[in-house]
């Protein structure tokens, strides 16, 4: 039976309907008393309890606190108080700064991030954890490693894990690609970063060979691969860095000099014609601005010596400095650090001799003589313990090194002339027997903090660490 009742329609026996056909079974129709309020109640009737409550904010000096309505309560809004500063990443005194008046040094303990993982069966030396590596991602980094490869035994070993702006650990350890990858490189590269992610300079095993390529990491962590690159086997690694719009590639082969450009996805764009370099012995090559430097070191039989000859490119490609002899002396695992002047030359040295550095100008001329390092430091020339991370915006250098007589690491940054404006000197983690080495270092920055990862040394049969650090409290 349908009876009408004012505003409503209505069946004998079952629930009224409103005119605007809101259900509302037997009970009153929601009545407004107002705007809404912390109280748990619709107060305005659209359906929301304690929807769009204004939240409460309240400070001391800097520091601010704002409280939110929860569970139909307002909290009491208590403004904090001002203590001692820390270095923390809070401005603890409420003075509007954030870890002023520290020296640079870690905010936190070493954190490892690889103990062992997977089954590497008979092959001991796959266990080793190589190439470690910083990709930038959504949310922090990504911590990269590749596993040893074993001949005919290969297995997928590119391996990764995510990290928070502090290196802590956001996620397990994850194998990344099925590829056989040999080597992983970080790649000296400019702004902007190529569309396809961040670029690392890899090394890869197809069939029976050794191919160079170009592995990106995405924003999400997805790693891409590019073609393999023109170059030789891994005994001759191509170099390549990042222009900020193309690649360059350097290598020898056939006892010649050669060079490539590689398009913003790593695939080849052409080849260099340079004036032919013979004997080409050893490859360095760097990006600063715009502008790629290449520095080669070439063997002469008769009288038998090593002559140092420098050339430079532009950003597409293009030669700016023709290829000539420079006055720099040559040593196993030179470096060649892009700086505001120019180019700054590191030169490692025999064991306990120091090395040595000399500022270049833009065509690859010497600024000055060769020095030492005001502290005598002697890099190792297995280059694998040191790195240099050129800084353009800051016009720093920041390194990440170990004293070759002792396991001491060193964090500094660097000016042009490759003097120490900050840093921090300490001992590394004691956690086992291969805690005492600081194997293939790589830095990144990370909201004006620096992350510094490595990976320890040890017995091939026992399985090495990988670490990671945060630095920071940059005065």
């Amino acid at each position: 039976m349908w009876r009408r009742l004012v505003g409503f329609i209505c069946v004998t026996g079952f629930a009224c309907l409103s005119a605007c056909g809101a259900r509302t079974g037997l009970e009153d129709p929601c009545t407004p008393t107002g705007e809404e309020q912390c109280d748990g109640l619709d107060n305005d009737c659209n359906g929301a309890v304690d929807d769009g409550v204004t939240p409460i904010t309240c400070s001391t000096l800097a520091c601010v606190t704002t409280v939110v309505c929860a569970d139909g309560v307002m909290p009491a809004c208590v403004p904090p108080e001002p203590s001692e500063e820390t270095c923390n990443l809070i401005d603890d005194d409420c003075d509007g700064e954030i870890d002023e008046g520290f020296g640079f040094g870690p905010l936190g303990d070493v954190i490892a991030l690889r103990t062992d993982e997977f089954d590497t069966g008979d092959c001991t030396s796959c266990s080793w954890a190589f190439g470690t590596t910083l990709a930038p991602v959504d949310g922090g980094h990504l911590a990269l490693w590749e596993l040893g490869v074993s001949g005919g035994s290969e297995q997928a070993n590119l391996y990764g894990r995510r990290l928070d702006p502090l290196g802590n650990p956001a996620g397990p350890i994850e194998l990344l690609r099925s590829d056989f990858v040999l080597n992983l490189v970080p790649m000296p590269a400019s702004t902007p970063a190529p569309p396809r992610g961040f670029p690392v300079d890899t090394m890869l095993r197809v069939g029976s060979g050794d191919v160079p390529g170009v592995l990106f990491i995405d924003g999400t962590g997805t790693t891409t691969l590019a073609s393999p690159t023109l170059g030789g086997s891994v005994q001759n690694v191509p170099r390549t860095v990042w222009t900020g719009s193309r690649f360059i590639s350097a290598w020898e082969e056939e006892e010649q000099l050669r060079l490539a450009v590689l398009d913003a996805n790593g695939v080849l764009e052409r080849e260099l014609e340079v004036d032919p370099l013979t004997r080409p012995v050893a490859i360095t090559l760097s990006a600063y601005r715009d502008r790629v430097g290449i520095l080669v070191t070439r063997f002469v039989a008769e009288p038998e010596t090593r002559e140092q000859w420098f050339m430079q490119l532009d950003a597409l490609g293009n030669v700016l400095t023709p290829a000539h002899p420079i006055d720099v002396e040559y040593a196993n695992w030179q470096r060649l650090i892009g700086t505001e002047q120019g180019w700054l030359h590191v030169r490692p040295n025999s064991f306990g001799e120091p090395s040595t550095r000399q500022p270049l100008d833009v065509t690859g001329e010497p600024l000055e003589s060769a020095t030492a390092f005001a502290d005598g430091r002697s890099l190792t020339d297995s280059g694998t313990q040191d790195i240099f991370l050129p800084l353009p915006d800051q016009q720093e250098i920041l390194t990440a090194w170990q004293s070759s007589d002792s396991a001491i690491m060193h964090v500094e940054f660097l000016d042009g002339r490759g003097d120490t404006k900050r840093g921090w000197s300490g001992p590394l983690p004691m956690v086992g027997s291969d805690q005492d080495y600081l194997a293939d270092p790589h830095v990144a920055l990370s909201n004006d903090r620096v992350l510094v990862i490595w990976h320890g040394g040890g017995a091939d049969s026992e399985p090495n660490r990988v670490y990671v650090r945060a630095f920071g409290c940059v005065p």
